[in-house]
């Protein structure tokens, strides 16, 4: 299992290695505009309107908005993060010794139940008032840097192309490959050492894959519960459902909202 993580760990290096030489050598000219004139126009407006309560109250300034995008690197990330998620079952399903069937029976993967699928919906209402109540606490704190952030651009929401391949990124390939690799995979591996050793580790490790410092928090908190749905039920369709759910569901917020 050590070696499956290891295997896994030097892939994400050299991925993103090789995305920021795409990114560094790519002539991807100026950024692109890719948004509405006049939303963009308001969406100044009421940045500098907020800008200014803020100074003459004494309360940290606003983020700037996102208006511009580069959805060049933004489509190569997407591109090198889908390869990196691909090549997550392979290491997990190679790392494990099985063959592809024996692994999918080990992992629950080939007893598929509808019985008992609502936890995961209701677990996502759950998951989202606990990310909401943290980042209250955040913001009412004021430490910027522990402020959960989406791991997509909104931009994306202006760019059919880039959008698509946000939706399979993030609905598709991230709760498979994921939930293959750090649930059947790492804490599966690791449940020798008793449940919660097992979800603390592979809850950490997951967070962490997501390179967000405000994330840290909630997500292993999240994936706490995504190790106890994969040990409740002996099968990892639990844990997708919910990791499709609640990616599906910030996907559409993002939308909403853009």
């Amino acid at each position: 299992m050590f070696i499956g993580l290891a295997i896994a760990i030097s892939t994400f290096i050299f991925i993103n290695g090789v995305f920021l030489a795409l990114v560094l050598t790519n002539d991807r000219g100026p950024t692109q505009d890719v948004g509405d004139v006049f939303k963009k126009a308001v969406t100044v407006g009421q940045y500098a309107d907020r800008r200014l309560q803020a100074a003459a109250t004494d309360h940290p300034l606003p983020q700037p908005p996102d208006i511009l995008a580069d959805l060049v690197s933004v489509k190569l990330g997407f591109a090198t993060t889908l390869v990196y998620e691909t090549l997550l079952i392979a290491i997990a399903g190679g790392a494990s010794g099985l063959t592809p069937a024996e692994f999918a029976r080990k992992v629950g993967l080939s007893q598929f139940r509808w019985r008992g699928l609502w936890r995961p919906g209701l677990a996502v209402f759950g998951a989202y008032a606990m990310v909401i109540a943290y980042a209250l606490a955040i913001n009412a704190i004021g430490i910027d840097f522990l402020r959960p952030q989406s791991t997509i651009p909104s931009a994306v929401t202006r760019d059919s192309a880039t959008l698509a391949m946000a939706a399979v990124l993030a609905a598709v390939a991230a709760p498979l490959s994921e939930e293959v690799f750090f649930r059947g995979f790492i804490f599966g591996g690791l449940l020798r050492w008793g449940f919660w050793p097992a979800a603390a580790i592979s809850a950490g490790c997951f967070t962490l894959a997501h390179l967000d410092p405000g994330s840290v928090i909630p997500f292993f908190g999240i994936g706490l519960m995504l190790a106890y749905f994969y040990w409740s039920r002996g099968s990892l369709w639990d844990s997708i459902a919910f990791h499709f759910l609640f990616n599906s569901t910030s996907l559409l917020l993002l939308f909403a909202g853009a």
